[in-house]
């Protein structure tokens, strides 16, 4: 999976983690959609995120969260909004 963007939140905290996340994924839903890589080191922001990305309008897709050398990437799917 090839990400088009790639957001570095590590050293965010919630709420700010997902207000971040949101800005930039409807950036891109915006420009014609693709996929997003967020890095975060808050571990309470990589179940956050995901859980509120789905009670937005734009139906967005949390295709992986994984640990990674103790950070955690989550690929979110940003789908293309006219």
């Amino acid at each position: 999976m090839i990400e088009n963007d790639t957001l570095d939140l590590c050293g965010e905290k919630c709420p700010d983690t997902f207000v971040y996340a949101k800005i930039k994924l409807e950036e891109l839903a915006y420009s014609g959609g693709g996929v997003l890589k967020i890095i975060v080191d808050y571990p309470p922001a990589a179940e956050n995120i995901p859980r509120s990305l789905r009670t937005e309008k734009i139906k967005y897709e949390v295709i992986e969260v994984k640990p990674v050398d103790g950070l955690f990437e989550l690929l979110v799917r940003a789908p293309a909004v006219e």
